[in-house]
C-alpha cells in the first residue's frame, strides 16, 4: 500500500521469527497470512485491511523466506528487528512478544489494530462484519452500547485439530475444511475470556497509543493480554466479540496431544514474576521501539510451498476419516498417559534395591494404593 493511500480500516498485527518453534512455525505464519489475505481480497477489502508482521531477531529475515500468495504479498508489511537489537532488548526472554507486538502496533496504519497470533487464521465473516461496522454500512449490534472507537473487543478462537495441522495442508484443502467444518470446531473459551488464548484483541489505534500497548517489562509468556485489557477496562467497556462473528478465528494447533499444553512447560512465564504497578501507560512514551529506525518491506509473492489443489473426493474423505480416527485415539489414550507414567515411576522407586522375588508383592501393594505418593506401610519390609 503506497504511503499516500488512505489508511486501512484494520491493521492485523502479529509477531514471529524465522525458526522452528514447536514444529514448522514458518508454515503456520505463511498459512495465516495467505488465508487471511485471500479472505479480505475475496470480500473486496484489499484496501481496508493490512497485515503487519514484527520479525523479531531472525537471522534470515522472514520477508526473504516466506512464500506468500499475491494477495498476501500485497497486504503484508514486515517490520524487521535486527538480531543485535533484539538480543539487546529481550534480556533473558527467548521471544518477548510484548516488545514485538508493540513494535508492529506503533507502525501500523489502520484506524483499528487487531492483535492475532502468527498461527491464527482470520475468517471472512469477521472481516466483512467489522468492515461494515467501521464504514457504517450496518448498525452496531446491541452488545456494543457505545461508540466503536471506545469499545474494547476481545474474542477467543477455535482450534484446528493437531492431527490435521501437523500435516501442513495447503491453502485450498484447509479453506475447504474450514468452510465445511469450521463452525463445528472447539471454541477455546471460558468465563473470563481475556484470561485465555486470544483469537483477536481489537481496539482503536488511539486507545493503543494512550495506554502504550503491552507492558514491556512482561517479556515472558502469558498474562500480557489480561494486563493490557484490565488497564483499558478502567476507562472503556469490554465486549465479547466471539459470538458476534461466530468465533471466526482458527488456531493451527501445534501442541502434541501426549504433551503438556501449559505454557510454563515450554518457556518461562510472567506469572512467576512481580511487576509493580506503573499506571495506565507502564511502558512510557517510547513504547514499541519508538527511537529505532527499522526496515519495513513487503514480501515478493511466490508459489506457496504446499499444493493449492484439494485433491480427489476420495482422498479428501480419507483424510477426514484419518484425522478423526487419530483424534479419537488421542482422546482415548493420552489423558491416561500422565497417570501411567506416574505409576511406572512409583513402581520403579518401590522395587529399587529389592530382590526380584519381592517385586510381585511390592507391585500388588502399590497397585492397591494407586493414588498414594509413597508405597504402603510394610510393602518394603
Amino acid at each position: 500500500m503506497p504511503d499516500h493511500a488512505p489508511p486501512p480500516a484494520l491493521s492485523l498485527i502479529l509477531c514471529s521469527r524465522n525458526d522452528a518453534y514447536m514444529g514448522d512455525s514458518r508454515y503456520r505464519l505463511e498459512t495465516t497470512l495467505n488465508y487471511t489475505a485471500r479472505a479480505a481480497a475475496q470480500l473486496g477489502l484489499a484496501s481496508e485491511v493490512e497485515l503487519v508482521v514484527a520479525d523479531w531477531g531472525s537471522t534470515v529475515p522472514l520477508v526473504d523466506a516466506v512464500r506468500l500468495t499475491p494477495e498476501a504479498a500485497a497486504l503484508t508489511r514486515f517490520i524487521t528487528v535486527p538480531v543485535e537489537l533484539a538480543r539487546a532488548r529481550q534480556g533473558r526472554s527467548p521471544f518477548p512478544e510484548v516488545l514485538a507486538l508493540n513494535t508492529a502496533a506503533r507502525r501500523a496504519r489502520g484506524t483499528y489494530i487487531g492483535r492475532i497470533d502468527q498461527d491464527t487464521l482470520t475468517g471472512a465473516r469477521f472481516l466483512g462484519t467489522f468492515a461494515d461496522w467501521v464504514r457504517g454500512r450496518t448498525p452496531l449490534p446491541p452488545a456494543i452500547t457505545g461508540p466503536l472507537a471506545t469499545t474494547l473487543l476481545f474474542a477467543n478462537r477455535r482450534s484446528i485439530p493437531y492431527r490435521l495441522a501437523v500435516r501442513l495442508p495447503g491453502l485450498a484443502p484447509l479453506t475447504r475444511y474450514l468452510r465445511e467444518h469450521g463452525h463445528q470446531l472447539q471454541i477455546e473459551t471460558g468465563r473470563v475470556i481475556y484470561n485465555l488464548d486470544v483469537g483477536i484483541w481489537l481496539i482503536h489505534r488511539d486507545l493503543w497509543a494512550a495506554c502504550g500497548g503491552y507492558d514491556e517489562r512482561m517479556i515472558f509468556m502469558n498474562e500480557m493480554d489480561p494486563d493490557m485489557v484490565r488497564r483499558l477496562m478502567t476507562r472503556y467497556p469490554l465486549v465479547d466479540l466471539g459470538p458476534l462473528v461466530g468465533w471466526d478465528f482458527y488456531h493451527l494447533d501445534h501442541y502434541h496431544p501426549r504433551g503438556s499444553r501449559s505454557s510454563s512447560t515450554h518457556r518461562e512465564v510472567n506469572t512467576t514474576h512481580t511487576y509493580p504497578a506503573l499506571g495506565f501507560q507502564p511502558s512510557g512514551g517510547g513504547w514499541g521501539l519508538a527511537g529505532e529506525t527499522l526496515p519495513v518491506r513487503q514480501a515478493t509473492s511466490a508459489t506457496p510451498h504446499r499444493p493449492e489443489t484439494p485433491g480427489s473426493r476420495l482422498g479428501w474423505h480419507a483424510l477426514l476419516i484419518l484425522v478423526r480416527l487419530q483424534a479419537g485415539l488421542d482422546h482415548a489414550v493420552y489423558p491416561f498417559v500422565p497417570r501411567w507414567q506416574r505409576r511406572v515411576r512409583l513402581a520403579r522407586e518401590g522395587v529399587r534395591g529389592q530382590p526380584a522375588t519381592a517385586w510381585p508383592r511390592i507391585l500388588r501393594a502399590l497397585w492397591a494404593s494407586r493414588v498414594t505418593a509413597q508405597p504402603p506401610a510394610g510393602a518394603l519390609d
